[in-house]
């Protein structure tokens, strides 16, 4: 069988075709009707699977090309003829994202790298052949050695943020109370849509004698407080969407957002469990996704006037609520003139504890008042007009 070849049969052999295997378990024969890879996804990693047996194509000693090794046709070149891809040292790994800077664009390498970092991880766990991620051991190599990163990164243009008064407009302009607290939820916190999507009952403590389920231990001395956890993945059963996020935190609900929480759980099905979705899909009942999520922002986007193309960075979609709360709660907090409060942002945003200053590490009334003060309101009963 030859290294590229498209079919990608559920027929590989987990030690020699270890990440065609991976790309047949994850992206396709696993996957279920609602929680398959688009196919822009599906080309994405195809394509870096390849780039990567291109280059290990070059490193068996028997084989030589008359082309550069991005150029070779990895469909006339049998798996005989390249490194096994679980031979893969994390040396030979790096070698090929130095090849890679060398020759490609900033996402492209980008691209690549996660594409084989995940390939890898999930091989580490569930094949045996597979014993360490290289690509994982490169990047704690040049930590500890406090070199620069090998890939460039990709410039993007700084967006545009909208002034306040024109994102409560937008907020508003979604009347159903579902849609109206998702918008809220993303832009008060910072939040991914995997972070929205994946909010279980559990995740809001809501003072209301209509709410008295279960809530998570995080929350259970915290009323009206809700939490985003690492640990609700894309791989548990019932979800569909990553999270994108290694902390767990809590936050504080202030009043609008209670109000519209309270709203769309008037209209939601009595949830069975503490562990049901708290967004689920109006017709089949069904844990709401990310990608539908960015869909419906989409559509309002181009029905406010805030689309300007695919990719464009003036888009208003969730990732732009991530940008403008953002820079909001820094202006807030003084941007950089205070640690604590630079610490606060990252906080908020669920950013690696790494980085976050240790009078930060554990929640308070303090920084519960801190934050509240510093939310902003978007609904006209809240809004403070001076």
């Amino acid at each position: 069988m030859s290294a590229g070849d498209g079919d990608y049969l559920d027929t590989f052999d987990p030690d020699d075709n270890v990440l065609r295997f991976w790309y047949n378990e994850w992206h396709s024969k696993a996957r279920t009707k609602n929680n398959e890879s688009t196919e822009d996804t599906k080309k994405s990693v195809r394509d870096a699977i390849n780039r990567f047996e291109r280059f290990l194509a070059t490193q068996k000693d028997s084989q030589s090309y008359d082309c550069h090794w991005s150029d070779i046709k990895i469909n006339a070149v049998t798996y005989d003829d390249i490194i096994s891809p679980r031979k893969v040292t994390p040396q030979l790994a790096e070698e090929f994202l130095i090849e890679l800077q060398q020759e490609f664009a900033a996402d492209t390498q980008q691209n690549t790298y996660r594409h084989l970092k995940q390939a890898y991880g999930w091989c580490a766990e569930k094949v045996e052949s597979v014993e360490i991620n290289p690509f994982t051991k490169v990047e704690e190599k040049v930590k500890e050695t406090n070199n620069d990163w090998i890939l460039d990164t990709p410039t993007g243009r700084n967006p545009y943020l909208i002034p306040l008064e024109d994102a409560r407009e937008v907020v508003r302009s979604w009347s159903h109370p579902m849609w109206l607290s998702v918008q809220l939820l993303l832009a008060k916190y910072t939040r991914r849509v995997g972070g929205i999507s994946n909010l279980d009952i559990e995740n809001i403590h809501i003072s209301h004698p209509g709410c008295d389920w279960t809530v998570h231990p995080d929350l259970r001395q915290w009323p009206d407080h809700i939490s985003f956890r690492a640990d609700k993945r894309q791989s548990d059963t019932g979800r569909n969407t990553g999270n994108k996020t290694k902390t767990n935190a809590v936050y504080p609900i202030d009043a609008e957002l209670k109000d519209a929480l309270l709203w769309y759980l008037t209209i939601r099905p009595q949830p069975e469990s503490p562990t049901d979705p708290l967004f689920i899909t109006q017709t089949k009942g069904r844990r709401l996704s990310g990608d539908h999520i960015s869909e419906h922002f989409a559509l309002r986007a181009k029905e406010l006037g805030y689309w300007y193309g695919a990719g464009d960075d003036d888009n208003l979609n969730p990732h732009y609520w991530r940008h403008w709360a953002t820079s909001h709660y820094q202006s807030q907090f003084g941007g950089n003139e205070s640690k604590g409060h630079t610490a606060l942002t990252k906080y908020i945003r669920g950013d690696s504890k790494e980085d976050i200053i240790g009078i930060y590490d554990s929640y308070t009334e303090e920084k519960r008042d801190t934050i509240l003060n510093a939310m902003p309101t978007f609904l006209k009963p809240y809004v403070d007009e001076h």
